[in-house]
């Protein structure tokens, strides 16, 4: 666990932050090429990039703040410091997509031809952003009795809520959940013929990872929804599995419309 990476003066490199700006370099830097191979124009991908990077950063801290009202009563100013970690990703996908598919119409650009050339980057991002997550000591997970479980030190928020305690490193399997998405996108990519397949792809086969790493991992009381014995089932993972569905059924009906096309 290293928050702090480094510091000269009052200026702090954060790792939570430097993790999401090098998420998004790498990703924009994906897209591009992907987005060039398929003559899109790449001011144009820049841009939809910024709107995604702003617009999902945005919902992800709002979702969060909302949940969190008490955290942050007397100390509003701090609603903006998301280098500190507490970003939500279901409110950064609520956000995002809207404002990514309004921008894609806006600039004329194809919308599923274009949202697939984001499907790996958006993987990989994500992977890179729970990267983050592990080194800043966030959404960490519970107690295991595992040979990898990992023990964070005096001070963390994982030691204030379970002391010296051996945990899942959730962290480090969402890493594990976006790794996998990206190279099963990657790999199945140029298999699939309907534009758009790939981008429910990546959705679909990430939500349902992400929901079951969260059986894993740590929630308040207030955001678990049911629980029997350890198990708990928390609205991260309800919406997980409802974006699954959804997604399984936007990669249905594409490829549906495609065959009827070429019939």
């Amino acid at each position: 666990m290293h928050p702090e990476i480094l510091q000269i003066g009052p200026l702090h490199l954060r790792s939570y932050g430097l993790t999401l700006a090098l998420a998004f370099v790498l990703g924009l830097g994906l897209a591009l090429r992907e987005g060039t191979r398929r003559g899109l124009n790449p001011d144009k991908l820049i841009d939809v990039g910024l709107v995604v990077l702003v617009t999902g950063v945005a919902g992800a801290r709002l979702l969060y703040v909302l949940g969190h009202l008490a955290e942050f009563r007397g100390r509003w100013h701090e609603v903006l410091f998301v280098w500190h970690g507490g970003l939500t990703l279901w409110g950064g996908f609520l956000l995002a997509v809207p404002a990514g598919l309004w921008f894609l119409r806006r600039a004329r650009l194809p919308v599923w031809e274009t949202a697939d050339v984001f499907a790996g980057p958006v993987a990989i991002g994500a992977a890179l952003g729970r990267f983050g997550c592990y080194l800043n000591g966030c959404c960490y997970g519970v107690p295991a009795a595992l040979p990898w479980a990992v023990q964070f030190p005096v001070g963390s928020l994982p030691f204030a809520q379970f002391g010296g305690a051996a945990l899942h490193p959730s962290q480090l399997y969402n890493v594990l959940a976006g790794v996998v998405t990206f190279v099963v996108v990657t790999v199945a990519g140029p298999r699939l013929r309907a534009p758009g397949q790939r981008w429910w792809l990546m959705l679909g086969l990430y939500s349902l990872l992400r929901a079951a790493v969260d059986l894993t991992r740590y929630y308040e009381p207030a955001a678990v929804w049911a629980q029997w014995g350890a198990l708990a089932i928390t609205e991260a993972q309800v919406t997980g599995v409802a974006m699954a569905a959804v997604s399984l059924a936007a990669f249905v009906a594409l490829g549906r419309r495609r065959g009827s096309a070429a019939a």
